[in-house]
């Protein structure tokens, strides 16, 4: 039913003002060089975060803190009332080549204070010889998604009413192999709350223009 509701209504979305195109502004600082101590250089595997052909800009970086390291993703998606332009739910992950996948939703606390954690969505990628931890979350403005139902249904909303249609999607990698999953999900929450908050600032600075 709700999906029926969900498609009536963007069905009507013909009838009404276009929606605006984006976030202007919204650019590389957006990622910063340095995460907690973790210092970055540009770039990050394909295998570990695949890109979406859907992608209006995206930035992508590799997280390094002594031998450490951690890859993150951020992508802009502008004019989301269009299916054929919307993040796909198939490329989030690293499917590809995958020979086992465990799913996992991790309580994660993004503004960096205890008791306030949000419940993300993760995946343990099993390939090769080696296991990968994707932790990623959608956001609009500075809400936060870790349910494709409420982001879904935000999106809506935003489409609806405010005449929006913009998401980021945040995604962070890391290696399980060494500490494994409860060691990469420590990593994943050092690096989580400055980036949410790099990811805000920018688009609250676009929203402002």
């Amino acid at each position: 039913m709700l999906l029926v509701l969900m498609a009536m209504a963007f069905g009507v979305i013909a009838f009404v003002p276009p929606v605006q195109d984006g976030d202007r502004g919204f650019g590389v600082n957006a990622i910063p060089t340095s995460l907690a101590g973790w210092a970055a250089t540009d770039g990050a595997p394909e295998e570990a975060l695949p890109r979406d052909p859907n992608e209006t800009v995206s930035f992508r970086r590799t997280y390094r803190e002594g031998d450490r390291v951690a890859w993150v993703s951020v992508a802009l998606f502008v004019r989301q009332d269009d299916p054929k332009r919307r993040a796909s739910l198939n490329l989030v992950h690293p499917e590809a080549n995958a020979k086992r996948i465990e799913g996992l939703r991790v309580p994660i606390s993004l503004n960096g204070t205890a008791g306030t954690s949000m419940t993300l969505p993760a995946k343990v990628i099993h390939a090769g010889d080696g296991r990968l931890l994707v932790v990623h979350w959608y956001q609009i403005g500075g809400r936060i998604y870790g349910s494709e139902y409420w982001y879904r249904l935000a999106l809506l909303r935003d489409v609806l009413v405010e005449r929006r249609a913009t998401t980021v999607l945040v995604r962070i990698a890391v290696p399980a192999d060494r500490g494994g999953p409860e060691g990469a999900l420590r990593v994943v929450a050092t690096l989580a709350p400055p980036l949410y908050a790099s990811v805000s600032a920018a688009l609250a600075e676009g929203r402002a223009r």
